[in-house]
């Protein structure tokens, strides 16, 4: 790796990684094609950066079988081929060591290694893993046993899946506590579930969010796409009510614990959709999911959007959103952004925008568009 950012053997041919520069130049390249993008509509775009290594809490590999021995192995970047991988050094450190170790233990025991064919990991910053090992045949109580005991001797959680199977030893979830404006916030993450890849920018990014709601006037919040509670757990402190919506059942459920552990009750849940969520808040539509929920009740002053990376795009979500006095629109795709912002600027004007080094060695920049409606 030029500039000594990141020492990697297997760079240039992983597919994980994709911008062959030292940590400083990739993000200063592609800070210099996105702000390409917003020229004109922003003036000062904060620039938030990444630990240059050992920053990344989940990843998948395939295997890679060679003299009977099973290793981990990535895509060949730009094509359909499997290269080898030893180590790689964007995991956290001690996912990787656990995940090293697990190895060693499967290929010295057929009943872990026969038809194993991928493993996926998930870690947090105080230090929790879970690993799922992912076979080609179904897995029985021997497999259990000696998986079972694997996972006490890496004090580490294993699931076992196959086809319509997902063997679950000890519990599928792990516990992250992230330390934000000099408070502490406790999420539960579950195997299978979206969760920040960048523990480090993500507490940055709800950070810039907060900094942000200390100087403004804020009545209720209205989350869209709201998951299990990343944002909406700390956000809620600066709000009178929160209704965040999402149409993933178990991420409801996930949020409910989440927010029960952080002491927070004023958090309203609901399994919709993005479209649901206009047709109930414009009251063209009664939902059962909604029996008890007093929807007239809320005033809202904000709303957060994180949609997939595809953007909005919808023209009536849009105009929707663009009935809100504040638009928080947190995005994993600087281009689809710029698109819905020709449509969200005919009301609205930015006050703060910030890029954030989600994925290092990739041209992906995650971004906030902070907005505020334009006085008549």
């Amino acid at each position: 790796m030029l500039g000594g950012s990141m020492v990697c053997e297997h760079f240039g041919q992983c597919g994980g990684c994709q911008i062959n520069a030292s940590y400083s130049l990739q993000l200063e390249q592609k800070v210099a094609t996105y702000k390409q993008l917003f020229a004109g509509l922003v003036d000062d775009i904060s620039v938030f950066s990444s630990p240059p290594e050992a920053f990344r809490a989940r990843a998948e590999f395939r295997l890679h079988t060679q003299a009977d021995r099973v290793y981990l192995s990535m895509n060949t970047y730009g094509k359909n081929n499997r290269v080898k991988i030893t180590s790689c050094p964007i995991i956290l450190p001690h996912l990787m060591q656990k995940l090293s170790l697990l190895l060693e233990s499967i290929n010295a025991q057929d009943i872990l290694k026969h038809k194993l064919y991928g493993i996926k990991i998930l870690g947090s910053l105080s230090g929790e893993s879970l690993i799922t090992l992912i076979y080609r045949h179904r897995l029985d109580e021997r497999w259990a046993e000696i998986a079972f005991k694997q996972a006490q001797e890496l004090s580490c959680h294993i699931i076992g899946r196959s086809k319509g199977q997902k063997y679950t030893l000890t519990q599928d979830f792990i516990c992250e506590t992230l330390k934000i404006h000099q408070k502490e916030y406790f999420y539960i993450q579950k195997e299978g579930a979206f969760s920040q890849p960048n523990p480090y920018i993500n507490i940055q990014m709800i950070g810039f969010i907060l900094s942000y709601l200390e100087t403004t006037s804020t009545k209720d919040l209205l989350e869209m796409y709201c998951g299990s509670g990343n944002f909406t757990i700390p956000l809620a402190k600066h709000f009178r009510k929160v209704f965040a919506t999402e149409i993933v059942k178990s991420s409801i459920q996930t949020l409910c614990s989440n927010a029960m552990h952080n002491q927070i009750t004023h958090i309203t849940p609901a399994r919709l959709s993005g479209a649901e969520t206009i047709a109930a808040l414009n009251f063209e539509r009664e939902f059962f999911r909604l029996k008890g929920i007093d929807l007239r009740a809320f005033d809202f002053s904000h709303v957060l959007i994180d949609p997939p990376r595809s953007g909005i795009g919808d023209v009536g979500m849009l105009q929707f959103i663009g009935g809100f006095r504040h638009i928080i629109y947190i995005s994993c795709n600087p281009l689809t952004l710029a698109q819905d912002l020709n449509t969200l600027l005919k009301t609205h004007y930015i006050e703060h925008c910030a890029f954030f080094d989600q994925f290092p060695y990739t041209h992906h920049l995650e971004c906030i568009v902070l907005m505020k409606r334009i006085q008549k």
